[in-house]
């Protein structure tokens, strides 16, 4: 199949208030590279922003048009430090409470080293969650769960990904979504339909609550996560296509 030009599509308007009934509503799913989206929250170094509602990001993403009908976070544990595996672990159930389908990987350990001073390490790993992204978007889109896929990541390895899906379902739309601080990558940019960006505030307006109860029982939120008493309000993204801006309300 031939390539896939960089040039996106209009984004059609989206006007504020108005009434979209839920049958009407297009199915919008979100594809979060777990590790990505971390470490661009980490370098903000506002600890609480980690405890994240990914449905709730989701919503502030999509349109009302859109119904989030689908949330998938790809991870992996590193069990070397054992304070940080706990949190990363009470971090996946909350979201497993709130409906996000987690897939998760591991991480190896390999020796490294200087060949000349002769100086020996270790170095860790991630493994599948490259994998796990891709084959849970593709088998999605082959299930027919979505209209509209939200991809965040800055990652280029997506890249096949992407393009593997507009060239086998060009119906369907694909949004990559940058994490904060995170300069949108070309590769992914050539088979978007439009792209966007995650800002402080959207953080602010997505966290989880301090106790999620579920199917895992009731996680609580670890203490170095806790907020600073701070309003917040309900935000929204700035979507990009080729013919310029609009916001989503």
């Amino acid at each position: 199949m031939a390539k896939r030009q960089g040039r996106q599509r209009e984004v059609p308007e989206v006007r504020p208030g108005g009434f979209h009934p839920p049958i009407f509503r297009r199915r919008a799913a979100l594809y979060v590279d777990g590790f990505n989206l971390y470490h661009a929250v980490a370098a903000l170094d506002r600890n609480y922003l980690k405890w994240l509602d990914l449905h709730a990001l989701g919503r502030v993403i999509a349109p009302r048009s859109e119904a989030v009908r689908r949330v998938v976070w790809c991870s992996a544990y590193r069990p070397q430090v054992r304070h940080k595996l706990k949190r990363h672990e009470a971090y996946h159930h909350a979201l497993a409470n709130r409906g996000v389908v987690c897939r998760m990987g591991h991480f190896v350990v390999a020796p490294d080293g200087c060949n000349a001073c002769g100086h020996a390490w270790s170095v860790s790993h991630e493994k599948q969650g490259d994998v796990n992204l891709a084959l849970s978007l593709l088998d999605d889109a082959h299930a027919n769960r979505f209209d509209v896929a939200y991809l965040v990541t800055t990652d280029g390895d997506h890249a096949a990904t992407a393009r593997w899906l507009k060239q086998a379902f060009p119906r369907k739309r694909l949004v990559v979504v940058a994490p904060p601080g995170r300069r949108q990558n070309r590769a992914l940019l050539e088979w978007a339909d439009a792209q966007a960006a995650i800002e402080v505030e959207h953080l602010e307006a997505s966290l989880l609550p301090e106790l999620v109860r579920g199917r895992n029982g009731l996680v609580q939120r670890p203490p170095v996560y806790d907020p600073p008493h701070v309003p917040r309000k309900r935000a929204h993204l700035t979507l990009v296509a080729s013919s310029g801006t609009h916001t989503v309300t």
